[in-house]
């Protein structure tokens, strides 16, 4: 594919620079067409009045007018400039004797003493065409007028001029096979210019696929170079990124594996040893029988949670869980925490404070969500405070509302702190259930609202937890 895509890279670059050559070359010739014919009039003129001054000249110093010295004289006159002169009478007809070597068509140049009189200009050119031997030739006419004739309608000649056959008109002949030699070096080098191009251009595509093609299993730690051009710079940097993503999955996806293989290993290690001590009869006490009926019944409720816990963060962070959104009554919700951990507090000797400042705004949310985020943060402030305090406070902050449940508990060491929101992961300090994932399920919620969780702690002097949540 790498390969099909270059040639038809590098026959874009050809077509390119062919169209653009034939499309010079078209327009070259039109232009330079109109510009010979230019010249060659121009030239044409230049001869023309020389030898009608001449001729002019010559009948001015002759005593009596005779057609045939006039005719002997124009002859000479012309083949000594190299043209071609043809006489005609007022009406076009060509005299006798000034017909060209290869014939004129029908004798007749096609204009007349009477169209030029009408135009006003008898003393000046007449531009026109002759067509001689089926070539069309640009030509002048002009009114030839002896001295001694009284009338110019009567006796005027046209003297109509155009090049000898030596002359090439309008020819393009002398310089087709330069420009044809011009042309196919221009494209030669317009050839090598995009084999260089579309070698550059293929070359970081190339280091590109190749890292595509070994990146997989065992191999995740390929990147590519980001060089080239900038689309390439960025589709590398897309795929890096990418990759990135995908290592990280893979690391997240092992250890997660590994996670709730220890998670579950336990409970079941537990189930098995009490059901093979029921079953084969080791146990025979009544009560002790029942008390190893309620350890399996506990450890699989406690397997059932942490599958339900893994189902729902798996859900979140798929983004399949759909939020219920609703205006969210701050009151409501904080009477709520209140009415669940108030008992428990009071019992641990822990005191439990909710503030809701003034300035707290209203935002839209999923409200049992909300609650579950709660229920987790406050849960882990008092599994982790023996004695002081556990506040939980809403007021604004950055155009949003801001949550915070601050313990005065033992607190988590800063290196902890990265980690505290992983799945799976728990302080060694940690008391009582859970498998860890109480925090990570809280931030994907947060997450799922557009929002953001954070944590700050002090060893010995407590932990506080913010959420931020946007104003809708």
């Amino acid at each position: 594919m790498t390969g099909g895509y270059g040639l038809r890279l590098f026959a874009g670059f050809a077509g390119i620079v062919l169209v653009m050559v034939i499309v010079s070359a078209v327009v070259f010739f039109s232009l330079f067409g109109g510009y010979r014919d230019d010249i060659d009039r121009s030239e044409l003129r230049t001869a023309g009045n020389a030898l009608s001054v001449e001729i002019v000249r010559i009948l001015r110093r002759a005593a009596d007018y005779d057609r045939e010295q006039l005719i002997t004289l124009i002859r000479e006159q012309a083949e000594h400039a190299g043209l071609i002169v043809i006489l005609t009478d007022g009406d076009g007809r060509v005299i006798q004797g000034f017909e060209p070597a290869r014939g004129l068509h029908d004798d007749h140049i096609g204009i007349g003493y009477t169209a030029i009189a009408n135009k006003g200009d008898t003393a000046g050119w007449y531009d026109t065409k002759l067509r001689l031997a089926d070539e069309w030739r640009p030509s002048l006419v002009r009114v030839l007028i002896p001295p001694n004739v009284s009338s110019r309608r009567d006796s005027g000649v046209l003297m109509a001029v155009t090049f000898g056959s030596e002359h090439s008109f309008g020819s393009l002949d002398e310089l087709v096979g330069r420009l044809i030699v011009s042309g196919l070096a221009g494209l030669a080098a317009a050839v090598v210019i995009a084999m260089v191009l579309s070698r550059q251009l293929m070359r970081p595509l190339e280091a590109l696929t190749g890292v595509v093609r070994r990146f997989g299993p065992d191999r995740y730690d390929m990147r590519a170079a980001e060089s080239g051009p900038t689309q390439v710079r960025e589709l590398a940097s897309a795929f890096n990124a990418m990759a990135e993503r995908v290592a990280d999955n893979e690391r997240a996806m092992r250890g997660f594996i590994a996670d709730i293989s220890h998670e579950l290993r336990t409970p079941l290690t537990s189930i098995r040893g009490f059901v093979e001590a029921l079953r084969d009869g080791t146990v025979t006490d009544p009560e002790r029988q029942a008390s190893s009926l309620e350890v399996v019944h506990e450890e699989t409720q406690r397997m059932l949670r942490t599958i339900e816990q893994l189902l729902d963060l798996s859900r979140l962070e798929a983004g399949q869980a759909r939020l219920q959104r609703s205006t969210i009554d701050l009151q409501e919700l904080f009477a709520y925490v209140e009415a669940m951990f108030g008992s428990r507090a009071a019992e641990q000797g822990v005191e439990l404070n909710l503030e809701i400042a003034s300035d707290a705004p209203q935002v839209e949310g999923d409200y049992d969500r909300l609650v579950q985020v709660l229920n987790n943060l406050v849960d882990n402030a008092l599994r982790h405070t023996s004695d002081g305090s556990v506040s939980i406070r809403a007021r604004r902050a950055e155009d949003g509302l801001e949550i915070a449940v601050v313990d005065s508990g033992e607190g988590i060491p800063a290196a902890d702190l990265d980690r505290l929101f992983d799945r799976f992961w728990q302080p060694e300090s940690r008391t009582g259930p859970g498998a860890g994932l109480g925090l990570a399920i809280s931030r994907e919620i947060v997450r799922a609202h557009n929002g953001r969780i954070a944590a700050e702690s002090e060893v010995g002097r407590g932990t506080t937890i913010t959420v931020w949540l946007p104003v809708s």
